[in-house]
């Protein structure tokens, strides 16, 4: 990108105040992570060819069509996440189940089509469980960035007196039209009146270096239910359909602190919860040329989401020191509610579809080597209002501008082997590599479009897996298996968006943070074959 699409960039969105979504909401519910059973997984997910398995039927839904008995399996979760930056761990450990499903075959004695198989499954596909702490020095404050987004607001005419700004008893609530950041700034005096009256400036700190501190807690998932149909012809060509139902649900609190001295400064405090459901398709076919070798291609529409979102923010403030003495300046907290309800808000989301396309090879009774790709462009994400709203205006037109110009298509590349030591004991080993969604020169701008006050961002790396596992047939009927999935992502955590001006002089530089995450998983898949 040219300098000039940094400076319209940076100015966000931020003068629509009840549109709290922007690019890193659609993200966060478009990109999925690796779930399953514990073969998928210990194969490092590449099932996309081969099937017989609840993890290569959402992968691929022709892969239900390998089934040649009716089976029940579960799987359960156990894992250990850790985040570290600067000195400081998160840990955060949890237990669930990953994966339940239903499969049923049924023969119908027909030489072209020997039989149709149907089944239900669930399936996570996300998890947000994340606390992270970090502590650090910032070439800019928050105090810089809430003034230039209150003069971008003034000079878009998102506000047309600064008096307007202002909460007063009994009188219309600023948080229902006007930018939510310059209303926080401005009722806890980081932006005030000058001395003559006549126009807003920041709250001048000095060359106090701030010491800044995010603290952010998240929590919630991605729940995928499957019911898919498939069947085979002349045992070579497998074919299948899922029509998928998902569910969203998501929760982040986040405090910015920002302390200039022992006894002045001010945090910054946000609590968001999404809730939401969507539907979508998948189309799959599995041909297999030899006995030896299967190829795969599936495509995933997109998913259309149905969201509610509750926000709420608070900006409490300790700057005695800074204060001009002519403001008559006290201590206090800025709330968007009273009541602490928060505001509420409908949006619908579309997000990007997915390509896969896969190659497995089966040696005899003995050996499996499986490898996936899978491609999805994510600058074809979509915001959008529900479609019974009357607006005359499109709120998101400028997030979805940011979306096709921010995002690219990303790969991502599964690799598997499963070895046969005897008849009942196998060892599997895996790899995945998962690569990010953004343009290369918008992830070095960190600039991201953030909206309302909800500033906080990461901007996620590429991410890698390492995978292996045991399993066992106890008969014919029972079988068991276990996984270890090592996951390794190195993220840019960012306290708010860098901003470019158009005089160098007066850019903003958030120094993101580093943000080393790190985690393992043990899986245990129990099945029933009968």
């Amino acid at each position: 990108m040219k300098k000039i699409t940094y400076i319209i960039a940076s100015m966000l969105i931020l003068s629509l105040p009840l549109s709290a979504q922007s690019e890193v909401d659609a993200l966060r519910f478009s990109r999925e992570d690796l779930h399953g059973t514990a073969r998928a997984m210990a194969m490092g997910g590449a099932f996309g060819a081969l099937g017989g398995d609840l993890t290569g039927v959402n992968i691929n839904p022709a892969g239900i069509a390998v089934y040649r008995s009716s089976e029940v399996v579960g799987t359960l979760n156990l894992s250990l996440e850790r985040s570290t930056e600067a000195g400081y761990n998160a840990d955060k450990s949890q237990f669930g189940m990953d994966n339940l499903g239903f499969v049923g075959y049924f023969p119908l004695r027909n030489d072209i089509m020997p039989h149709i198989n149907f089944g239900f499954s669930f399936n996570k596909l996300k998890s947000f469980d994340k606390d992270i702490s970090a502590l650090g020095n910032s070439s800019s404050t928050l105090i810089d960035y809430i003034y230039s987004d209150y003069q971008y607001s003034l000079n878009s005419g998102a506000i047309n007196n600064p008096d307007d700004l202002l909460i007063v008893d009994g009188g219309f609530d600023p948080f229902l039209d006007q930018p939510w950041l310059s209303v926080l700034g401005r009722n806890s005096f980081l932006i005030h009146p000058n001395s003559n009256n006549t126009a807003l400036i920041p709250m001048n700190v000095g060359n106090n270096t701030a010491v800044n501190e995010i603290v952010l807690n998240e929590r919630g998932y991605i729940d995928n239910y499957d019911f898919t149909v498939g069947t085979t012809i002349n045992n070579v060509l497998n074919l299948g359909f899922s029509l998928t139902i998902k569910d969203i649900s998501y929760s982040m609190t986040s405090d910015y602190l920002e302390d200039f001295t022992e006894t002045n400064g001010y945090t910054l405090s946000n609590k968001l919860t999404t809730s939401g459901a969507g539907v979508s398709a998948k189309f799959g076919a599995i041909y297999r040329p030899m006995n030896e070798l299967r190829l795969g291609l599936a495509y995933h529409t997109p998913t259309y989401y149905a969201l509610t979102e509750t926000f709420w923010a608070e900006l409490a403030d300790e700057m005695s020191d800074f204060a001009p003495d002519y403001l008559g300046y006290e201590p206090g907290v800025t709330t968007s509610n009273e009541d602490g309800l928060g505001f509420i808000n409908d949006y619908d989301l579309r997000t990007p579809g997915k390509f896969v396309v896969s190659a497995a090879t089966v040696l005899g009774n003995r050996f499996i080597a499986s490898v996936d790709y899978e491609l999805v462009d994510y600058s074809k994400m979509k915001l959008s209002t529900p479609s019974n709203t009357i607006d005359a205006t499109d709120p998101y037109e400028y997030d979805n501008e940011y979306i096709s110009t921010d995002f690219r298509n990303a790969s991502t590349i599964k690799i598997g082997t499963e070895y046969r030591f005897t008849p009942k004991f196998y060892g599997r080993l895996g790899y995945a590599w998962m690569q990010n969604p953004y343009q290369t020169e918008f992830k070095k701008a960190g600039n991201s479009a953030v909206a309302g006050s909800n500033l906080i961002f990461r901007m996620e790396g590429d991410t890698n897996y390492f995978t292996g596992g045991l399993g066992y047939r106890f008969n014919q009927n029972f079988f068991l298996d276990l996984a270890i999935v090592y996951k390794t992502q190195t993220d840019d955590l960012y306290p708010f968006p860098n901003v470019y001006a158009e005089n160098i002089e007066d850019d903003i530089f958030a120094n993101p943070f580093e943000l080393k995450n790190s985690s393992y998983r043990g899986l245990i898949t129990l099945g029933y074959k009968f």
